[in-house]
């Protein structure tokens, strides 16, 4: 939901690419992706021993694999993605929760996440789409009263900045891009008697490490006076009030919603509900629903602020976390065709529990060299 925690790192120079990065002495050089075999992101997952330990070891272990196996088949950045797993109580989280996350964050400035944005987007619908309405959204600028991007780790890299190091220190003393805590008693098959889908939790929670969600948006941050950089998240670019306004508040009167063509067709409506720090959802994630027109429409996405235990709508290329994913610049094998029709009513879900507290602290980093 909330507070997602950020830690210092730097990050230098930006590589332009069209396929592979390649890194050589204080820069990042692109490789033509002609001819070259296609990788595809990896997210490599280590369990700690709340979960190796555990009767349910094996349930968890293979829920946790098949979760994330959907972006390990759909995505072809050539990054690999550290995640730290575990069933213990996230530091400084109260009251009920499904997951939590923790993930690496550095700062860069608005142009050069933009010049990447656009240097990635060439052969994928999506991306174009939202790099060529990115003069609608919000936009840090020397005149403007917010400074920059604060950006995920992962994110940065499939974009080809180097130094976008792992950074969030695990229970075992190693480094990682995110770590995510599985609330083991509301998790059908993690031992405590629960009917949430693991799947859904886990998913919610590793969009967040890769840069979406709640990680995707600063606005939580604004609302408990964290962010004293005044920058934005990549899913701010791309929150709209209206067609051609763009919205960055945490007015609980407010609406807001998710979309890549400049605000003209809702994807999905963005969480606007600014509660406590320990209930409130989070700003980047979704709402409880949609309206396109005179027409509301109530879905369960993976990406709910809030959920609640029915099976709801499975994450896909063409569902708002898949499209957000392409949107920060997440390839796909294949170009998604006339992507726009294709949800032409979004979307989400019931609020009934919250779905994670995350500890929080101020983010610092480094602009790129």
């Amino acid at each position: 939901m909330a507070g997602k925690v950020s830690t210092r790192g730097g990050v230098s120079s930006l590589a332009m690419r069209r396929g592979l990065c390649l890194a050589v002495p204080g820069l990042l050089l692109a490789l033509g992706s002609a001819g070259a075999a296609q990788a595809n992101l990896t997210i490599t997952p280590t369990f700690d021993s709340t979960i190796t330990g555990s009767s349910d070891k094996t349930t968890i272990e293979t829920d946790i694999n098949n979760a994330i196996s959907f972006y390990n088949n759909n995505f072809i950045n050539p990054i690999t993605v550290s995640i730290y797993f575990t069933t213990a109580t996230p530091p400084g989280v109260s009251g009920n929760y499904l997951g939590a996350s923790q993930s690496s964050f550095y700062n860069t400035s608005y142009d050069n996440y933009k010049a990447a944005l656009g240097s990635n987007a060439n052969n994928d619908t999506v991306a174009q789409t939202a790099y060529n309405h990115l003069s609608s959204g919000n936009q840090p600028t020397s005149d403007s009263v917010l400074t920059g991007m604060k950006v995920t780790a992962p994110d940065l890299r499939v974009l080809c900045f180097s130094g976008a190091v792992a950074n969030q220190t695990a229970a075992n003393g190693n480094q990682y891009d995110g770590i995510i805590y599985l609330n083991s008693t509301y998790l059908s098959g993690f031992g405590g008697g629960g009917n949430y889908s693991p799947t859904r939790v886990i998913q919610h929670e590793v969009d967040e490490v890769l840069g979406i969600g709640g990680a995707g948006s600063q606005l939580n941050n604004v609302f408990n006076n964290q962010d004293s950089t005044n920058s934005i998240g990549p899913m701010d670019l791309f929150r709209y009030a209206a067609a051609g306004k763009a919205s960055f508040t945490t007015s609980g009167t407010a609406s807001s919603y998710f979309s890549i063509d400049g605000g003209t067709t809702p994807v999905v409506s963005f969480n606007q509900n600014p509660s406590q720090p320990t209930t409130m959802g989070d700003f980047g994630d979704w709402g409880a629903s949609t309206t396109i027109g005179s027409t509301t429409t109530t879905n369960n996405y993976v990406q709910n602020a809030f959920s609640d235990s029915s099976a709801g709508t499975p994450i896909a290329l063409t569902s708002p976390e898949g499209i957000a994913l392409q949107a920060i610049g997440y390839d796909t094998p294949v170009p998604e065709v006339s992507t726009l029709a294709l949800f032409g009513v979004a979307l989400v879900g019931l609020v009934l529990l919250p779905r994670k507290r995350r500890p929080s602290a101020p983010a610092k980093g480094l602009d790129p060299a």
